[in-house]
């Protein structure tokens, strides 16, 4: 199976020929960006909706069988009328060009919520939200696949629907599952329909179209092919790098070969810079500008929206911290971006840098500092340790307003939490006096 960043055609007329797409989140908002630029905003207002006509471009001219769309079409219940418009129009045209589409509706627009009276074309096919459906796809007479789905009645499913899929009949030929589930744990996304790659394999399919998780990821190649198409425009900092579909090809021995084809407007990224061997403002201005010369050269000639970290520990955190430094900083970085086609235009600057301090000499005093280290030392060296810190911040955690706001943490962001509040107690109550 290839995965490819670019566009590619498929030109053997006799194999099945596919897109994979998912999470349009079509009309979604894109909080925050007007503050940074009004043009911007603009831009992005019709970032979803352009991904989504550059799916139903690359259906049309690689002339595919049908297009598959796996949950998330738009972004709340209760879409927008506007967004359900262009959904309908853009398979209309899909259906001007035969080409057939199968969609399943997800935790973000369930068949509970409302929709407008509208008319679709009869090349569409949406699965029912009460069992698994399993449509045939034939062509001059022939049935070439068989696609097999669900959608959520409601928003909330937290039942395996996996385990519902019909097993493939020995004399079917190829066979998709189109689902909006979890695999696995899911890092990140609310664990709706989860499932385990072993019960996608023990259906027989040979592919399984999943959305839902929005990072474009190929989880298995083969005998079953199962591929998140993630979604196709990044709509943060929290969705950065390439986003698209898949465009599929299935040869004579169902053999697949998923190209990953691009289809957002803007991308967004995240950067790291450290200030540790940074001596000078105008070297860490120079460093900064590197790195959003590095991202643009990367960028495919796509605009770039990025939020940069800055780490380390170093004599420049004290220029840092003053007070409008980050801001004239940004205000810099901005000038001009907006007027080429290719700008990386800097979202925010994150400061999590600090003094220079020997933190392993400080383990040995016998004050407030050195006590902060080797509590941190213990937690660390002690897992049973996060156990008693969870059952005092319990109270915390449970209560209506922290299940409201803070997620479940793991041990892994607990000890990043600690080590986060070790070196801001460090920085308060050591300081200069350690560089």
């Amino acid at each position: 199976m290839g995965v490819h960043h670019h566009k590619t055609g498929l030109s053997d007329k006799n194999c099945l020929k596919f897109v994979h797409a998912a999470d349009l989140h079509l009309d979604s908002p894109f909080i925050g960006v007007s503050e940074i630029s009004t043009e911007l905003a603009g831009q992005l207002s019709s970032a979803t909706f352009n991904a989504y006509e550059k799916i139903i471009d690359i259906c049309i001219d690689n002339e595919v069988d049908f297009l598959l769309v796996s949950g998330d079409v738009y972004d709340s219940a209760d879409k927008s009328l506007y967004a359900q418009l262009k959904f309908v129009s853009g398979l209309k045209r899909l259906s001007a060009a035969g080409i057939r589409a199968y969609i399943v509706h997800g935790n973000h627009d369930p068949l509970s919520g409302w929709s407008a009276s509208l008319s679709w074309p009869e090349n569409v096919h949406i699965m029912s939200g009460d069992t698994v459906e399993c449509i045939p796809f034939e062509c001059e007479g022939v049935i070439k696949a068989y696609i097999a789905g669900i959608s959520y009645p409601v928003q909330h499913v937290r039942e395996n629907l996996a385990v519902k899929f019909p097993s493939k009949e020995r004399d079917w030929p190829f066979t998709i599952g189109l689902l909006h589930c979890t695999l696995g744990k899911g890092e990140g996304h609310e664990p709706y329909a989860a499932c385990s790659e072993e019960d996608l394999v023990n259906t027989g399919y040979d592919y399984w179209a999943l959305g839902h998780i929005h990072i474009p990821s190929v989880v298995r190649e083969h005998a079953p092919a199962i591929i998140y198409a993630g979604n196709p425009q990044g709509r943060s900092t929290a969705e950065c790098g390439p986003r698209g579909c898949y465009l599929v090809s299935v040869g004579p021995d169902n053999e697949v070969n998923a190209l990953f084809v691009e289809t957002g407007s803007v991308r967004w990224q995240v950067a790291e810079v450290s200030i540790t061997d940074i001596g000078s403002e105008g070297e860490l201005i120079d460093r900064i500008s590197g790195c959003l010369s590095d991202i643009r050269s990367e960028s495919a000639g796509l605009p770039v929206v990025c939020r940069i970290l800055l780490t380390g520990r170093g004599p420049m955190h004290m220029s840092v911290v003053r007070p409008g430094f980050l801001h004239d900083l940004i205000r810099h970085l901005r000038d001009d971006e907006l007027n080429g086609s290719d700008f990386v235009l800097v979202e925010r600057i994150v400061d999590n840098t600090g003094l220079l301090i020997e933190r392993d000499r400080l383990g040995t005093r016998k004050d407030f500092a050195g006590d902060i280290v080797n509590i941190v030392d213990n937690l660390r060296s002690q897992p049973g340790r996060l156990g008693e810190l969870r059952v005092s911040l319990a109270p915390l955690m449970n209560s209506p307003s922290g299940r409201r706001l803070i997620e479940e943490i793991s041990d892994e962001e607990f000890l990043e939490i600690i080590s986060d509040g070790e070196s801001l107690l460090l920085d308060r109550f050591v300081g200069c006096g350690e560089e």
